[in-house]
């Protein structure tokens, strides 16, 4: 278009002031050091005219001459242009119809095109589809020459090292993003997970703070686990009470969370400190409900969990009619051995609402009864509704 534009500007320039020159006696003199040159105006003009159109052809030449040479497919001009264009779409068809080995061999005829890199990104994904990704650098490579797709093939590498098991490789790749192409939410993503995978908690979480707007309701989702991580790396390197300090020394914020709050109490209870658990437990349920709790009470298993089991006969008492609550309630009993007790509050459950769980607790109950034969037939009965 502007090379369009430049030529109509020089055709009214020489229709408006050609006829000008014409009948002009000037003359132009090339003084050579053997030789002198004399041309009219007219003479001089038809020179300069043909020097720039010999050039500007020889120049055309030369640069398809360099690409036939380098490999390009470029050098036929618009016809190999047009027979790339039409490969690539063929590919992108056989792509989208399954027919990835159709689709390969359209798009290696599209190398060299002015694709800004599509084929290149495009040959990586199949590559790694059914070739088990032998050519997946080298593509990837040459996508990545291209501004483009610099960014996106720096994703597709970092993909598919995270696949491969490798996290170290696919942080390297994120770390070659821009300031602004990390700020996309595929890329933000990419680098959340990476770093859970090298369990890189502390940055882990300065990301996803870093990004909460971008995040929407992932961002709570990535700061729990961050947090979850932190909680397991401590509990297992440095016991349990630098896991209680680090919870009294989160924020109030952060200890409200039920998340956090269930992942403390199961790493108490992973560390076998079920009473410590039983007295975060049941003040973290008085202040607010949860269906996340009900499965921690469960799992309390020591002599006299009195705090827990009061707790919950209160809560029957406000809700008689929740068969969750008697279920929690004949698992107390039944880990601190009060068998009387688990019996009459499992059977409530199974009364209020029939399931497999509570069913298996009463066997295993009338099993410590030696009530075998009844036993046997509730296990009967499992298996069959399986």
């Amino acid at each position: 278009m502007i090379k369009l534009i430049i030529l109509l500007v020089v055709l009214f320039f020489a229709l408006m002031f050609g006829h000008t020159l014409v009948g002009q006696e000037g003359m132009v003199i090339i003084a050579l050091p053997d030789t002198v040159i004399e041309l009219s105006i007219i003479s001089a003009m038809i020179v300069a005219f043909f020097t720039i159109v010999g050039f500007w052809i020889l120049t055309y030449f030369v640069k398809r001459v360099i690409r036939l040479l380098i490999g390009s497919r470029t050098w036929l001009g618009s016809f190999s242009n047009r027979q790339q264009n039409k490969a690539f779409h063929e590919a992108l068809q056989a792509y989208l119809t399954g027919d990835f080995t159709q689709a390969t061999a359209q798009l290696k005829k599209s190398f060299g095109g002015d694709f800004s890199g599509s084929n290149y990104m495009l040959a990586a994904d199949i590559d790694a589809r059914v070739n088990e990704g032998k050519n997946v650098e080298a593509l990837l490579a040459k996508a990545q020459v291209d501004s483009s797709t610099s960014a996106a093939a720096l994703l597709k590498q970092a993909q598919l090292a995270l696949i491969d098991q490798q996290p170290q490789k696919a942080i390297e790749a994120l770390d070659q993003l821009s300031e602004k192409q990390r700020k996309q939410p595929t890329a933000v993503q990419l680098r959340l997970q990476t770093l859970a995978k090298l369990e890189r908690w502390a940055e882990l979480k300065d990301v996803a703070y870093a990004n909460k707007k971008a995040m929407l309701d992932d961002h709570l989702v990535w700061t729990q686990r961050a947090t979850h991580g932190e909680f397991a790396e401590i509990a297992s390197k440095q016991g349990a009470n630098a896991l209680k300090e680090k919870w009294q020394n989160l924020s109030r914020s952060a200890r409200k969370d039920v998340g956090n709050q269930a992942c403390y109490i199961q790493l108490l209870l992973d560390q076998g400190l079920s009473n410590d658990a039983e007295t975060a437990l049941v003040e973290f349920a008085k202040k607010q409900e949860h269906e996340a709790y009900w499965g921690l009470f469960k799992q309390l298993e020591h002599g006299s969990p009195a705090k827990a089991i009061r707790f919950i006969e209160h809560k029957i008492k406000q809700q008689p009619e929740r068969a969750v609550l008697y279920s929690v309630l004949a698992h107390l009993a039944y880990n601190s051995a009060d068998y009387s007790l688990a019996k009459r509050a499992i059977n409530k459950a199974i009364e209020l609402e029939r399931s497999a769980a509570d069913l298996l607790l009463l066997a295993d109950i009338l099993e410590k009864e030696q009530s075998f034969e009844q036993a046997n037939q509730l296990y009967k009965s499992l298996v069959n509704a399986r």
